[in-house]
């Protein structure tokens, strides 16, 4: 973790130059037989005996110091000092404690110290600091992925070690991209296997800084959702080539992307005919686009104009209510009855909820969900029925104590002051709920805001937003948005040939959101509500045709499967034959005729409505392309990036 510094001590010199000595003597030794090999085992067993064996205490004690944890910084310096003064005298009881604590701590924190372990790369043949020479030709490796939340202990650390790229939200990776850049000689290259989160995470905006500043990045590969990991599925990796070098004032990689289901087969010949440059030294720190130049030039000019929406917000951007134990305050409409039945006074805390996974482009689609929202500061015995009810699960929601949870972080309810019958975390705008707003979810793959008047509330993996003009809705759910997004967002992997992002607060908040004519946000604002009511009535048309199909053909311990659930896109031969399949009878003679007027007249009814959306969609567009003033060949860059089809349901 630190390099060691005994430069002033004779013995360590000595010990140095012999061990580079022997190092040499080993890489000059062809190993070709038993004799050569075992010679080199022993020469390198003397170096770990008089090296690093003989120095690790003194590296420890550093390098605790430099950790933290308790230990006294001036350690070491009193020990040199006692073996100066007692060649071959025990520590005193006082300072044998506090080293068994340092030597206790390096056994749990494995310390490793690159000086001692590879003396040939950092020092000469005369035991000297190599200084500016110092260093590996290559470092590679796959860093290991631990997340911020298991890290918290080590975070003053890192924060002193890697005050160049660090963050408190950052995952433990990032510090590898900086110590490996230490390791490296003068024009050394590093290469990595690592999470392609850092070219848009928040927490990497420090690293990327210093990608862009302090070294060359000379090839960027995105493997994308390939399933490169086995045993990680739901990694997407990146594999940076950078040099350790001043970057040059046009600072170009060579970059490739991949799409899911590529593969890797003929990685070699792939990464060939990707690779395409792609500039470096003007990439907003705030994200890195892999993608073509034009399609930046855009990104950077839309990225200029008007307000962010987290200003033209004033900030009313909240997340989703966090319970810390769904499937116990998340109930159902039976368990909401019921509770209501016992005590009418529950359903003051009982509030209708919508999830990530209901929220589609335009509408949601409420899935009679019920949330128990006994929020921080409740008088839980004014609702006895409730409290009842929790506690039979109280064991569980009780909060974890820190230590444990940092054994076991993704277990339990986090610890915190909320009392166990409160949600985890406080909802100090919960009121929020209650008014207009824009909902959408944490994930997706294309635009998926709706604008609820209802007062609902909202789970964990979803947002909202507070405005009163629904415009900011139908500028949301425009092209020219998702492009923003899709250019700025952490991607999560491909469905179906679309790849899915995060739109998680951080990346919300920087939209742009351009100027417009108040004549302007009232037309855009219309056609929002316009769009959405045909989208929900297309939603009630959906709902009332998987009725009827469930209650008249269906049976009792069987569901839709997917293409019963979209029927519109059956004829009546096809919706007979999935009929068949999931029920096990078919269309009785007689009803058949009812049956394939019912169909035509539903799907008529949902083709009118998808295309009262596609041409609202298409008008909306239309005049958020003129708000950015965009040309015909930028309005064609964003169509060709934003895959995505118009009335999506």
């Amino acid at each position: 973790l630190s390099q060691l510094s005994l430069l002033d001590d004779p013995a360590f010199a000595g010990a140095m130059m012999s061990a580079v000595g022997s190092m040499w003597l080993i890489e000059g030794s062809a190993g070709r037989t038993v004799d050569e090999v075992k010679e080199q085992e022993q020469i390198y067993e003397r170096v770990r005996r008089e090296l690093t064996e003989r120095f690790a205490l003194h590296a420890d004690l550093r390098t605790a110091a430099d950790l933290g944890q308790g230990i006294a910084a001036d350690l070491q310096q009193r020990v040199v000092e006692f073996e100066r003064r007692n060649a071959l005298g025990q520590l005193p009881p006082s300072l044998l404690r506090e080293v068994e604590r340092v030597q206790a701590l390096a056994a749990a924190r494995r310390f490793f110290h690159w000086d001692l372990e590879f003396p040939e790369v950092f020092y000469d043949r005369h035991g000297r600091p190599l200084g500016e020479r110092a260093g590996f030709d290559a470092v590679i490796g796959n860093p290991p992925y631990v997340r911020q939340e298991q890290l918290g202990p080590l975070k003053p650390f890192f924060q002193r070690a890697f005050p160049e790229t660090y963050s408190g939200t950052a995952d433990l990776f990032v510090y590898f991209f900086q110590q490996g850049v230490r390791l490296l000689r003068e024009g050394g290259l590093l290469g990595y296997i690592a999470s392609n989160s850092w070219l848009r995470a928040n927490y990497a905006t420090p690293l990327r800084a210093f990608m862009r500043q302090q070294v060359t990045v000379e090839q960027l590969i995105d493997l994308g959702d390939n399933r490169v990991f086995a045993d990680a599925p739901d990694v997407y990796p990146a594999i940076p080539i950078v040099r350790r070098a001043a970057p040059p004032d046009d600072h170009t990689a060579q970059a490739a992307t991949f799409s899911r289901g590529e593969g890797l087969r003929e990685f070699e010949r792939q990464i060939v005919a990707k690779l395409a440059p792609v500039s470096i030294h003007d990439q907003q720190d705030s994200g890195w686009q892999l993608g073509g130049d034009a399609g930046r030039r855009v990104f950077a000019k839309m990225m200029s104009i008007g307000q962010s929406l987290g200003d033209v917000l004033k900030g009313r951007i909240y997340y989703g209510i966090k319970t810390g134990a769904n499937d116990v305050f998340i109930i159902d409409e039976i368990t909401k009855n019921a509770l209501v039945a016992s005590d009418r006074s529950s359903a003051e805390i009982i509030k209708p909820l919508i999830q990530g996974e209901d929220l589609r482009p335009w509408h949601y689609e409420y899935q009679d969900r019920w949330l128990i929202f006994t929020r921080r500061g409740i008088d839980i015995d004014r609702y006895p029925a409730v409290k009842a009810y929790l506690e039979s699960y109280r064991a569980r929601l009780e909060p974890k104590p820190r230590d444990w949870m940092e054994e076991h972080p993704w277990s339990g309810r986090k610890p915190g002051s909320y009392k166990w019958y409160e949600l985890q975390d406080s909802v100090d705008y919960f009121s929020a709920f209650d008014l207009p707003k824009i909902v959408w979810p944490d994930i997706a793959k294309s635009p998926r805001f709706s604008w609820d008047t209802e007062a609902m509330y909202l789970g964990n993996t979803g947002y909202i937003a507070i405005i009163d003009h629904p415009w900011v809705l139908g500028y949301l759910a425009s092209r020219c948005a998702w492009f923003l997004i899709s250019q700025s967002a952490i991607s999560l992997g491909e469905r179906a040939g679309v790849m899915r992002y995060r739109l998680i607060d951080q990346y919300m908040r920087p939209l742009p959101i351009p100027d417009a004519p108040e004549a302007e946000r009232e037309a855009i604002g219309g056609l929002a509500m316009t769009i959405s009511g045909e989208a929900k009535a297309r939603y009630e048309l959906h709902r009332r045709a998987r009725r009827r199909i469930l209650s008249d053909l269906g049976a009792a311990d069987k569901k839709l499967n997917q293409k019963l659930t979209a029927w519109w896109d059956l004829d009546f031969a096809a919706l007979r034959a999935e009929v068949q399949k999931v029920f096990r009878r078919d269309i009785p003679l007689r009803e058949r005729d009812d049956w394939e007027e019912w169909l035509g007249i539903q799907r008529e009814g949902h083709r009118q409505r998808t295309a009262a959306i596609i041409a609202g969609e298409a008008e909306l567009n239309r005049r958020v392309y003129q708000l950015f003033d965009l040309s015909a060949e930028e309005v064609a860059i964003i169509e060709a990036s934003t895959r995505y089809g118009y009335g999506e349901v």
